[in-house]
């Protein structure tokens, strides 16, 4: 990374870092307003004395939650993934394309939240004592099913794929995937160079519709060895059974999540005026407490990601040139403008992966 640009990332950094909190706080103070003031209350019932079934009542609170949560922080938004991006160089969206985009994010966002919630009160109805299994149980079978339909549902709705033409490249990808014992239905392109300059691969699905992709960026930009790297990194995750056990973590996470949110839930409750934790006027209070749960747990969270990810840079340095993979991670330090020398507390906190610098070093010394 030259001179200018490490300087461009580390600017980039910053801002990020400080949004990341502004953002934080903006969340959490928009769901204590809403809860404190009343709203919450006035709007749930609201909802109750016109529908007097549970599952329709929630919906409906949680699309007037939704539009007026996602309005309010609408400006933060705009600035940070519309302003921000293109004052660096890295966004190439027209306005319009912003917008359709992100309309199309808080659709999908939406209804899969609505789900969620829906699955979640409807077993705190329904098992007033057991629910936290059964609501552990719901969220890992949820997830599985989200990550088979990603690639041939969710992805199509935002990107546009295709076979990857170059039948050389494809051929070499799928030698590496069967080495690894990972088996693939085939090689995509996908179109990300209309909305960014990043670069990016994936090995995403599961069972039959595990698939490799690949952003035109990438393919435009790499060479076919750098390619490679990049991609025995993304299939090292399924080799070593990464999702699997990150899915039993999220688990094991939640199901301690719902077991301290039913024995607290008797301290809050009559302190908010609530009938019960199922009352849909608890839903800001109860979103707060899985942020503070969540935040507590990030370290130890992307201090696991951390370790994933060392495994899996040390798959690629085996199975492809050590020299090639350091380059491709070079390249996208550049071309993403990754902080080159993150703080340590940020990176214990916030980094899922190892800063790029470390993960660059650590592939020279193997070369």
């Amino acid at each position: 990374m030259s001179g200018a640009a490490r300087d461009d990332a580390r600017r980039y950094a910053d801002v990020r870092y400080r949004l990341l909190f502004v953002d934080m706080a903006a969340g959490a103070a928009w769901l204590l307003a809403w809860q404190a003031s009343g709203c919450s209350e006035m709007v749930a019932r609201w909802w109750q004395d016109r529908w007097p079934w549970p599952t329709a009542a929630l919906a409906g609170y949680l699309a007037v939650v939704w539009v007026a949560y996602t309005a309010t922080l609408w400006p933060l938004r705009w600035y940070r993934s519309f302003i921000v991006e293109h004052r660096f160089g890295l966004s190439r969206q027209a306005p319009g394309a912003w917008w359709r985009q992100q309309l199309k994010h808080l659709a999908v966002g939406g209804v899969i939240g609505l789900i969620a919630m829906e699955g979640l009160y409807a077993m705190v109805r329904a098992a007033p004592r057991a629910w936290p299994l059964w609501a552990t149980l719901g969220w890992v079978m949820f997830s599985v099913l989200l990550a088979r339909v990603f690639p041939t549902l969710l992805l199509p709705l935002f990107y546009k794929t295709t076979p990857l033409q170059d039948t050389a490249l494809a051929a070499r990808l799928a030698a590496l995937c069967a080495r690894a014992r990972v088996p693939v239905l085939g090689v995509f392109r996908f179109r990300l160079g209309t909305e960014t300059r990043k670069a990016n691969a994936a090995l995403a699905g599961v069972g039959k519709t595990k698939r490799v992709l690949l952003a035109d960026t990438l393919l435009e930009a790499f060479t076919p060895e750098e390619i490679e790297g990049v991609l025995a990194h993304e299939v090292a995750h399924h080799r070593y059974h990464h999702i699997a056990k990150g899915l039993l973590l999220s688990g094991l996470g939640s199901w301690a999540a719902f077991l301290l949110t039913a024995a607290a839930a008797d301290r809050w409750l009559p302190a908010l005026g609530l009938t019960g934790l199922a009352d849909p006027a608890g839903v800001p209070v109860l979103m707060l407490w899985f942020s503070v749960l969540g935040l507590i747990a990030l370290p130890a969270q992307n201090a696991i990601s951390r370790h994933f990810e060392w495994q899996c840079d040390r798959f690629a340095i085996r199975e492809t040139p050590p020299k090639a993979f350091a380059s491709a991670l070079r390249r996208l330090g550049t071309l993403n403008l990754a902080d080159p020398n993150p703080p340590r507390w940020i990176t214990w906190v916030f980094y899922d992966h190892p800063p790029i610098t470390d993960r660059i070093r650590f592939a020279e010394a193997a070369g």
